[in-house]
This record gives structure tokens, sequence and C-alpha cells, in this order.
């Protein structure tokens, strides 16, 4: 499979990550259960920071890598890697409070971040040579 085309895929399956993490914490309402948050609600900040993140960084990812050029793969790396972090440290979070709904979803998505960031740095090194 081609370099880009394999880039893309996972960006693609980290947008899916996300929206199936997301989908999973609220998946009890259809059974009529309250999905309420016991603490305030969050600021708009951090609902625009979780945005940029799940997102605008994935969507930005995807846009770089089909019509940018070198410089372009540069900026893809950097936003990869950051999403490799964020998706590994976010998924610390399940020592805290374990969920075995998101244990099914979480180490997938950090294997699927951590090979985005891999793939990124190998098609950049291909393309500086």
């Amino acid at each position: 499979m081609e370099r880009k085309t394999k880039i893309v895929a996972l960006w693609t399956l980290t947008l899916a990550g996300f929206l199936a993490h997301s989908l999973t914490d609220a998946m009890p309402a259809f059974w009529g259960e309250s999905i309420a948050a016991m603490t305030p609600p969050a600021s708009v900040g951090m609902i625009s920071f979780m945005m940029l993140l799940t997102y605008t960084v994935p969507a930005v990812g995807v846009l770089l890598v089909m019509f940018g050029g070198r410089k372009c793969l540069a900026v893809n790396v950097v936003l990869a890697c950051i999403m490799a972090a964020f998706t590994v440290l976010h998924m610390s979070e399940l020592i805290d409070e374990f969920n075995p709904a998101q244990l099914l979803i979480m180490p997938l998505m950090a294997v699927v971040a951590i090979l985005l960031a891999r793939e990124s740095l190998k098609i950049r090194k291909e393309e500086k040579a």
C-alpha cells in the first residue's frame, strides 16, 4: 500500500477512534440511564481544545498528506507525534478511572497513533532524500 494512503487511513482510524470513544460514554443513554456528569460542565475553552485535538488536527493531517508538499509532510509529522503523545497520555487516564468499555478502544487508538507517527516519519525521510 502506498505510504500516503496508509497515513490517510491511520488518520481516519484516529478520527473513528475518537468517535467510538465518545459514543461509548453516551451509549448508556440509549438504555435510559443518565449520562450526566457529576462534575460541573466543561468550559468552552476545554471543549474547543478537545475538538481541536479530536477533529481539526486529524482533518488537517489528512489534507496535508493528500495535497501538500515536503514542508506539509514535516508539519504532518509534528501533528502525528502530538496525536501519539496525546492518545497515550489520554489512555493513561484509565489507571485513575477504569472503564472496561474504554479498555476496548483506547489501547488500539494508542497503537494506531504510534503507527501514524512512525509512518509519517518514514514518508518525511523518503521525501527528504
